[in-house]
């Protein structure tokens, strides 16, 4: 039986393959590095955001506690999902000395305090204008990230994060 031209996949020679991934590389330009930033075993760099009380926090505020950063905006369903799962592992993990910080992504302050009126967080919630989120290589909402006491990344999960997941990414991190 003779295939058809049009089902038939394009064959991609790796030069073509090598000047895309060139292009992307140039076109990402510090994204690229970024990226590498939050893989696990690597230290975050020192960043502060100014948390909706009116504080500077970041994961160095933290220093010698592992910190859970969960990036978020209101807009995104599954963001709340996982703030449903955060919610009970933050109380049960405070008293260990572990500090959860929400980072919401690109939205207007009082959008995100609209939101919280109906729907608060038990702990910090920073706004952050998009430039942190992309310098560890966030791309897609929810992002987890768990820092360890050292202040090196040992969990970075894009999309949902189940609780048992969680559980083991905070044993991992010293929690």
């Amino acid at each position: 039986m003779k295939t058809m031209s049009f089902l038939r996949r394009p064959r991609r020679s790796s030069l073509t393959f090598a000047l895309v991934s060139a292009l992307l590389l140039l076109a990402c330009g510090e994204g690229m590095t970024a990226v590498t930033e939050a893989k696990q075993g690597t230290k975050v760099s020192s960043f502060e955001l100014k948390s909706l009380d009116g504080r500077k926090l970041g994961p160095q505020s933290f220093a010698g506690k592992v910190v859970v950063i969960d990036f978020w905006a209101t807009w995104c369903a599954p963001c709340h999902v996982q703030a449903r799962i955060l919610e009970p592992l933050h109380k049960e993990y405070k008293a260990r000395g572990v500090q959860f910080l929400a980072a919401n992504v690109g939205e207007e302050e009082a959008a995100v305090r609209k939101f919280l009126e109906k729907k608060p967080l038990p702990y910090p919630v920073l706004m952050d204008p998009g430039d942190v989120s992309a310098g560890l290589g966030v791309m897609a909402l929810p992002a987890v990230i768990v820092i360890d006491k050292k202040g090196k990344v040992t969990f970075f999960q894009q999309g949902l994060a189940d609780e048992t997941t969680l559980r083991r990414a905070l044993k991992q991190a010293g929690a």
